[in-house]
């Protein structure tokens, strides 16, 4: 519990959807306070204002108004108040105990004004500009709450503590998680104390990547009694951002013991159950989430389940509905395209691109989307006139610029694409994709002018810098290869098996690997790569039959 020198501090509330607390909790934190503050600072001089400003009867109503507080008379403790504010209405303390106990009573507008009140009698009596900080956090209304806060800062060197504490909070509500670990941490030990302080900087460390921070104070949460479904459910999905999918089950097993009316609780389960590769609880889950209250959340979620399990017709249904139910989510036309294109129906494919452009027209994604699409069905010219649009729609428009590439590649425009590369290369350093097509696009210009021998080496030098950036990406190994095959087979073999080390089924380099066993005299090793490779090319072909189509009469 704080300790904020002030029997009248309200309760933390979540303003997106988390419940309050219980009114006996409130009213149970309002009296610790009262016990523990009262005696040892805050009532001893508010007796001695009281004593100077006013009569024996008004402060004895004051007293008497603090006792009906205490036992939860909460109606009774606010008429006492306003009686004794008939005498004098000038006193700070009796006009925020008022403030105090309508905030108890759950009435922050009311609350709100007699704090404001005590705060023009006196701008800077602490206590009243506290709570009126925490009335205004509370409600939602972050601005007017970040500028109380940061007076309290100026006039209350003993209330940085608390003021840190709900600054950091709003700050990770608004985005600056930057800003808000800083702000938490320097909030000291009252950090530990608040179990919405804590999953709020564990929120921050999630989004900076810090992940061993942010899972230390996910346990301080654990640690902590009393938390409320909400928070069990927060902390659900911290824990399954973070991999932690056991611990964020037991959360939500916790959450709905507590409230299992709570919103997002079922969802949450469905989210986490498929990660646990568990896709048939998590669609049991989504599907009466579907029938009995769909959002476009949900619906998204079973569309991606549906796809692992095979329902693809189900996938489709989820995204359409989805769309209808939430038309400004791009992920609802983004997903139902890319289903649609990996599936073979290209032209349904462009047309919920087309569809989520009408609602989103600035979309980069879905503007990204049709131009590869576009490129699919033939329609080069249209595809590159899409993606150069699509470039200017954002500043990191580094997959606008691989797919034009990619595009004029495949049109044979290879000086085009060079070009776009170096200029893509040149804004992001980092890609290891732009070097590996980079690497691509000059070989096919080497064997076009094989008289450029520069060509081959600046080949070889992209893929050796796609490698650097991904050592994981298997394809670069043997595009590499193959350059090496002829000078430098030693090196080319070493190449190869990288690559068949990251992906077994890689069968160009398998087959490259068997020519090349077979083409030094190991003839029993290159045969058996040359019995497997054939082995699994007949596997992919009978898997590519099997696969489902998306069908036009499906929409």
């Amino acid at each position: 519990m704080l300790d904020l020198c002030n029997v009248h501090l309200v309760p933390i509330q979540k303003s997106d959807g988390m419940r309050f607390f219980s009114r006996q909790a409130r009213l149970w934190g309002f009296c610790f306070l009262l016990v523990a503050s009262a005696p040892l600072n805050l009532w001893p001089q508010a007796s001695s204002n009281l004593s100077a400003a006013t009569s024996v009867e008004d402060k004895n109503l004051y007293h008497e108004g603090i006792e009906l507080a205490k036992k939860g008379n909460l109606d009774e403790a606010i008429a006492t108040f306003e009686k004794a504010l008939e005498i004098n209405r000038q006193n700070p303390f009796l006009l925020d105990a008022t403030g105090a106990a309508y905030s108890l009573k759950g009435d922050s507008d009311r609350a709100r004004q007699y704090f404001l009140e005590s705060l023009q009698v006196d701008a800077k009596f602490v206590p009243a500009r506290k709570n009126l900080a925490i009335i205004y956090f509370n409600t939602g209304q972050y601005d007017l709450a970040t500028k109380e806060f940061q007076e309290l800062k100026n006039i209350s060197p003993a209330s940085q503590s608390v003021a840190s504490l709900f600054l950091g909070m709003i700050a990770e509500k608004n985005g600056d998680y930057v800003g808000a670990a800083s702000l938490l941490e320097q909030s000291g030990t009252l950090l530990n104390q608040y179990p919405e302080a804590l999953l709020s900087f564990a929120s921050c460390e999630v989004q900076l990547k810090h992940f061993h921070e942010a899972k230390v104070a996910l346990t301080g949460v654990e640690n902590i009694a009393g938390l409320t479904g909400a928070q069990y459910l927060k902390a659900a999905e911290l824990n399954s951002r973070l991999g932690q999918n056991a611990q964020a089950l037991a959360d939500l097993d916790k959450a709905h013991a507590k409230d299992n009316q709570l919103e997002h609780l079922s969802y949450q389960r469905a989210v986490v159950l498929d990660q646990m590769n568990r896709p048939q609880e998590a669609l049991a889950i989504l599907k009466e989430l579907a029938a009995t209250s769909p959002d476009g959340e949900s619906l998204n979620l079973l569309a991606h389940v549906a796809q692992k399990t095979g329902d693809f017709g189900l996938a489709m249904k989820s995204l359409r509905q989805a769309a209808k139910l939430d038309p400004s989510r791009e992920d609802n036309y983004l997903d139902f395209s890319t289903i649609c294109a990996d599936y073979g129906n290209y032209p349904l494919a462009l047309e919920a691109a087309n569809v989520g452009l009408d609602h989103l027209p600035d979309s980069y994604s879905l503007m990204v989307q049709k131009g590869v699409v576009l490129e699919n069905l033939g329609r080069l010219d249209e595809a590159q006139e899409v993606l150069r649009a699509a470039s200017k729609l954002q500043k990191d428009n580094s997959m606008a610029l691989l797919s034009l590439a990619i595009v004029q590649t495949h049109g044979g425009q290879l000086e085009e694409a060079e070009g776009t590369l170096t200029e893509g290369i040149a804004d992001f350093p980092g890609n290891y994709y732009m070097h590996y097509h980079l690497g691509k696009v000059l070989v096919q210009l080497q064997e076009a002018h094989p008289e450029d021998t520069g060509l081959a080496a600046r080949a070889k030098k992209a893929f050796q810098q796609a490698i650097h950036l991904n050592p994981s990406y298997a394809d670069s190994y043997f595009q590499l290869a193959k350059m090496n095959l002829k000078d430098a087979p030693k090196v080319a073999e070493e190449e190869l098996n990288t690559c068949l080390r990251l992906d077994p089924n890689h069968l160009p380099a398998e087959y490259t690997l068997a020519r090349l066993y077979l083409s030094t005299g190991r003839r029993a090793a290159g045969q058996a790569l040359i019995d497997r490779f054939e082995s699994q090319q007949q596997a992919e072909k009978f898997k590519e039959q099997q696969k489902p189509r998306i069908e036009s009469a499906q929409k």
